[in-house]
């Protein structure tokens, strides 16, 4: 009897053992759920009165995602447009307008007020975009010496102060504007929209070693360029009659995909999160998040005043219980520019 109830004892432990064993198996199987808040930071301008200008201008304002899942929103007191956060997300250049000219500027936000002069000579600039490697600012525009029909891309390199443009495009006697800059991954190529004859604006990529240009769209109204992440796909807005339609475009297929339609109305910009997973964008006053693995779009908070460009700087995703309510987790023929 006493080998009969060891034997027994010995088999319900070996079989306690391999219940518990299997149980850990499932439990590390199941999906795990949890919260998850963005974190970083958005720049972006706002439209609104500058009393000592005595009109309407834009201010440059962030907002600071918190562990906690909450935000804060922090006026920079600097009258800007075109933000760009520098990699480390401490500096952030934009473009300030005085009159009819323009400088590139840049300020530490721990120390917002004093702003630091990049460009030598004023002129007329638009979409500023910082190189991913923080080196260099891509941008477009033409220089007080210079006449509008001049209007081409530069580069301008942060350590000296040099600038030269990267483009020759011929303007036919004609202004041709250009409608967004960014930079890839690899800080090699740019990818800008550029209004051509016959209204278009279509989207071009340009290898700064080759110095090569190729088409990526045609034939329609394409604008606003965010490269990815990860540097496959390029996101932009395509105009269409009634309504304008959020799409990706494969750098190396050409392949489009059309993410979701926006209403005339809208006023907005875009940025990709860190993973690529998701967009955030701006709609009047507000900003959104769109998430590319559910096709949800969720309201994040709201501004006074109508937001002019969105550059987000995010380092990571935290595993936290949000305050309020967020989203979860959050860019072979060659042609002729013509």
């Amino acid at each position: 009897m006493k080998n009969r109830n060891h034997i027994l004892y010995v088999w319900n432990l070996e079989v306690g053992k391999r219940i518990c064993f299997g149980l850990i198996l499932v439990l590390l199987c199941l999906p795990v759920t949890v919260d998850a808040a963005p974190t970083g930071r958005i720049a972006y301008a706002v439209s609104g009165f500058n009393d000592r200008l005595g009109r309407l201008d834009f201010n440059l304002h962030m907002t600071t995602f918190t562990e906690d899942g909450d935000f804060k929103t922090t006026p920079l007191n600097q009258s800007g447009m075109y933000p760009a956060w520098g990699p480390a997300g401490d500096t952030l250049y934009f473009i300030q307008r005085a009159d009819t000219q323009s400088h590139i500027f840049s300020i530490n936000i721990n120390n917002p007020k004093n702003k630091t002069q990049l460009t030598e000579i004023s002129g007329t600039y638009r979409f500023l975009a910082v190189s991913p490697n923080g080196k260099k600012l891509a941008f477009n525009g033409w220089t007080r010496e210079q006449q509008q029909q001049e209007n081409q891309v530069w580069v301008l390199d942060i350590d000296t102060g040099e600038m030269e443009t990267v483009t020759s495009i011929p303007h036919f006697g004609r202004t041709f504007f250009f409608w967004g800059i960014s930079w890839a991954p690899n800080s090699k190529k740019l990818a800008f929209s550029l209004e051509r004859p016959g209204g278009l604006e279509q989207l071009y990529l340009l290898d700064l070693e080759t110095e090569e240009i190729d088409i990526l769209t045609e034939f329609n109204i394409d604008f606003y360029p965010v490269w990815s992440p990860d540097g496959q796909k390029i996101l932009f807005r395509r105009w269409n009659r009634e309504f304008d339609t959020m799409s990706t475009i494969d750098v190396e297929t050409r392949a489009i995909t059309p993410l979701f339609d926006v209403d005339k109305q809208t006023g907005m910009w875009t940025d990709w999160s860190f993973d690529g997973q998701s967009i955030i964008y701006s709609r009047w006053g507000a900003f959104y998040l769109h998430d590319l693995l559910t096709g949800k779009t969720e309201q994040l908070f709201e501004v006074d005043g109508s937001i002019f460009v969105i550059s987000w700087w995010r380092h990571e995703v935290l595993s936290v219980t949000p305050k309020q309510k967020f989203a979860t987790t959050w860019g072979d023929v060659k042609r002729n520019l013509r």
